[in-house]
């Protein structure tokens, strides 16, 4: 689980990053980030109904995400808000832990948010 204090989970801040961030983006996933104030990381996750009709397997996914994140958090820059999302044209049947850690870690690499 994703320590609370890096959690990105009020609706107006989703709704910024989604507006004013900007995108990265692979076949697998998609991130949209900003520089934030107060110098704080703030990670937020969403994965549409498109991707799959049953909760159980879009919140598998999530927790996915939210692990593969967990993972890097030391070496993520903080002053950000960073919101990944799944492409929904993505066969959710490929979908698998260790490429979702793979392309987690791509486009953080690409953003230039790893240390």
């Amino acid at each position: 689980m994703l320590p609370v204090q890096f959690r990105l989970k009020n609706k107006k801040d989703f709704n910024e990053v989604f507006r004013r961030g900007k995108t990265v983006s692979n076949e697998v996933l998609i991130m949209k980030y900003e520089k934030a104030g107060g110098g704080e990381l703030k990670i937020g996750f969403s994965v549409g109904i498109k991707l799959s009709k049953k909760a159980t397997e879009r919140n598998g996914v999530k927790r996915w995400l939210r692990e593969a994140t967990k993972l890097l958090l030391r070496k993520i820059r903080t002053g950000h808000q960073i919101i990944f999302l799944i492409n929904s044209k993505f066969p959710y049947e490929q979908i698998s832990y260790p490429l979702i850690e793979e392309k987690t870690k791509d486009l953080l690499m690409r953003a230039k948010l790893i240390e």
